[in-house]
């Protein structure tokens, strides 16, 4: 019987490998059967495409977004401008594009440390004991009680002043940019992670308690072989749909900032920057504050529906 272990582990490791690979292969299936996810998911690629494309090529955007043409003010759309222009006469297409990937880079990177606390929130939490997990909720909930725009501005406020070397300057013609990308997923992250963090104890909690987890322990399977090879990939697909809502969800808090003028400094944009622009040119050019409007929506449609997608199609409930 001594022998038996490592072999029973090869075995059953190979064995759940090929059940993940099967199950995800059927979950790839059912996404691409649901159109409306499978084609939001095509825009949303599109969208993310073009916009990091009209920072890199300078004939997609076609104009500077931080060079205004005071002969082309409140511009309606036109074959030279196809989105019209600002109070300023900035091209508002490609002011757009700027705007968007600066809120896409906020959203995917504050999603992705909100993932990285919550995660090791949770696992510490379902994993470390009774002592360790009551401490651990005791700060989720915490976190979870304050107001989380007030707590987003309080930690932007705070973070904000103080120099990030390791960034650098950023452009030249807006200082700090990079810093202030930093303060700002940092600052959204701060209160954003207690849902992850819940969601991946009560699944780990759950999923400890399984037969096959129990054999693997039985079998004398280490605990940080059992949470690798079982506990984490059971956990991953919950996590995936996490995140695909808790992106447009970080995207509409920087939205916000930039709305209420504590987002990314001028001369640069934000779609929360951009809506409030065009707020104050409502009266005299009402596509200024449209076309930020119309890509809010499409962001978070594009992400709630492909969540919605990944949901049904990881939900072993939903299997056929």
């Amino acid at each position: 019987m001594a022998a038996d272990p490592p072999i029973s582990r090869g075995i059953q490791s190979d064995f759940t490998s090929s059940k993940q690979r099967g199950l995800w292969a059927q979950a790839w299936t059912r996404l691409v059967r649901n159109k409306l996810s499978f084609y939001s998911g095509i825009l949303l690629t599109a969208v993310i495409i073009v916009a990091i494309g009209a920072d890199v090529i300078p004939f997609i955007s076609r104009y500077d977004p931080l060079v205004p043409d005071f002969g082309a003010r409140d511009l309606g759309p036109t074959p030279q401008h196809w989105l019209g222009t600002d109070g300023l006469g900035r091209d508002l297409w490609a002011r757009l594009w700027q705007g968007t990937l600066f809120s896409l880079k906020v959203g995917i990177g504050a999603e992705m440390l909100v993932l990285t606390i919550g995660i090791t929130v949770g696992m510490l939490a379902a994993l470390g004991g009774k002592v360790t997990d009551a401490i651990l909720m005791w700060i989720t909930d915490m976190t979870f009680a304050f107001p989380a725009l007030l707590a987003i501005i309080l930690a932007r406020q705070v973070l904000f002043n103080r120099e990030w070397p390791i960034i650098g300057s950023g452009d030249p013609q807006i200082p700090g940019i990079p810093s202030v990308l930093l303060v700002t997923i940092l600052a959204i992250s701060f209160v954003s992670w207690v849902t992850v963090a819940r969601l991946v104890r009560g699944q780990m909690l759950s999923i400890r308690e399984q037969d096959y987890v129990m054999a693997a322990r039985a079998m004398g399977a280490s605990p940080w072989r059992v949470v690798r090879a079982h506990m984490l990939p059971n956990t991953l697909g919950s996590i995936i749909v996490a995140a695909t809502f808790g992106v447009p969800t970080r995207i509409f808090a920087e939205a916000t900032l930039g709305f209420i003028g504590l987002g990314v400094p001028p001369p640069a944009a934000s779609v929360g920057s951009l809506i409030n622009d065009g707020l104050s040119h409502l009266r005299v050019n009402s596509w200024e504050i449209f076309w930020p409007l119309v890509m809010v929506a499409i962001l978070m449609l594009a992400f709630t529906f492909v969540g919605d997608g990944l949901r049904d199609a990881l939900d072993p409930r939903t299997r056929k």
